[in-house]
């Protein structure tokens, strides 16, 4: 149900608990078991979580019922079965934070220009009710039109923005695929997938896996996650006799600097160290393009407040002239 279900802040808060009760040596149900005393307000929730957990249940099948992300969830499945989940908890602690820092930042980018769009359309009104009723309509109506664009524009926008939460929040392979073809944002969604794909490889390399058991590995995750389908993808291309570097060629989620590593003919624990300081390198990148996308949204605001403004001196100055034009 809707209210089992955490929210962003809770899922972070759930993550740092359960990464330093781990760190502490307490096991993972011993961690359960603890939690509702200490988070009174999810004590419900955690209890059956716990009693679930005592029965044998998949601790990633019951993150996924409290609304953990499928890419998350599968992230902490791989974790488990590899033996270092305290990890994994640790680099989606960072991810989460870094996800809420730029949403806070984001919500102060956008408070100026929203009070400033309340601000025009209380004018708007002003100026419909008691100025352009009393001057006339006018015959010429160019205000009015950029006004309507402006208008449609926005509630555009605002279906178009809660579509692309709505696909954040699921982030299977279908919803991460239509996102990383949006325009402005497919790029970082791209850089994204690649980290956490990159991350993934450099853990499951450590631990010894081919590459043929890193796809059959991959294809037993959560049904219709990132990592189910790309391992089934190229599962599938490698039986049909496909070479490896042309699988990642075609593969925009996986990065060509994954040829690189492969043409060195290194040894899988070499290869393990390069995947994953390429994916510290594709995180550092990740963050650098958060931070230029949230600072360049205020401009943005500020343009379409522009273009309002101008409709609104149309909206006022042109049945003026049309009066004076009569006289």
């Amino acid at each position: 149900m809707k209210k089992d279900k955490l929210t962003d802040d809770e899922q972070l808060a759930f993550i740092d608990y359960l990464k330093n009760s781990l760190k502490n040596g307490f096991s993972i149900n011993s961690s359960l078991e603890i939690m509702p005393a200490l988070w009174p307000k999810r004590a419900t929730t955690l209890n059956c979580l716990s009693e679930r957990m005592q029965t044998g249940a998949s601790l990633a099948d019951e993150l996924f019922k409290l609304g953990f992300s499928n890419t998350t969830v599968v992230q902490i499945n791989l974790s488990l079965q590899q033996g270092n989940l305290i990890e994994c908890l640790e680099q989606l602690s960072v991810l989460h934070r870094l996800k809420h820092a730029q949403i806070r930042k984001l919500q102060a980018e956008l408070t100026y220009p929203f009070v400033l769009a309340g601000m025009m359309a209380l004018l708007l009104v002003f100026m419909q009710t008691f100025v352009v009723s009393n001057l006339g309509n006018g015959s010429d109506h160019s205000g009015d039109c950029l006004i309507l664009v402006l208008v449609l524009c926005v509630i555009g926008g605002s279906s178009l923005i809660a579509q692309i939460v709505w696909l954040l929040k699921k982030q299977d392979y279908r919803s991460l695929t239509k996102l990383a073809k949006y325009p402005l944002i497919g790029p970082t969604i791209t850089l994204y997938i690649r980290y956490i794909l990159v991350y993934d490889i450099g853990l499951l390399l450590a631990s010894g896996f081919s590459l043929q058991k890193m796809c059959e590995y991959a294809a037993d995750q959560q049904k219709g996650s990132l990592q189910q389908a790309l391992g089934l993808k190229i599962q599938k291309k490698l039986l049909q006799g496909q070479a490896l570097v042309e699988i990642i060629k075609e593969e925009p989620f996986l990065p060509d600097s994954l040829i690189l590593f492969l043409k060195t003919g290194s040894k899988r624990k070499f290869l393990s160290q390069q995947c994953l300081l390429l994916g510290k390198s594709l995180f550092l990148e990740l963050t650098y393009q958060i931070e230029k996308m949230v600072v360049n949204v205020q401009p943005v605001c500020f343009v379409l407040i522009g273009l309002c403004v101008i409709g609104m001196y149309l909206k006022l100055l042109l049945p003026m002239y049309a009066m004076m034009q009569g006289m």
